[in-house]
């Protein structure tokens, strides 16, 4: 995935990747990414810190994409990895 940019333009959202990266493993924070920022589907990423938003909100966050976040603020919203699985690859 290219990210790059994140950790300077949004450094709390790349905190709290990071901190998920670790509860829940690369490929789920990966494919969260892939579905919710690449391929614009609901329910698996949505982040908002200061001014800037990336992914794509849902129905039952959708008061969190009109919030006012200040430059200090994040919040981060990733799919339910109690009810996600990760497709396997094909060896």
């Amino acid at each position: 995935m290219r990210w790059n940019w994140l950790p300077a333009a949004m450094p709390g959202i790349a905190g709290l990747m990071a901190d998920m990266r670790r509860r829940h493993g690369d490929a789920f924070v990966n494919s969260c990414w892939q579905k919710g920022v690449v391929e614009r589907q609901p329910r698996f990423f949505f982040a908002r810190e200061g001014p800037l938003a990336v992914g794509t909100p849902w129905p039952e966050i959708a008061d969190v994409a009109g919030w006012q976040v200040t430059s200090t603020q994040a919040a981060l919203f990733l799919a339910d990895p109690a009810s996600w699985v990760v497709p396997a690859r094909a060896s």
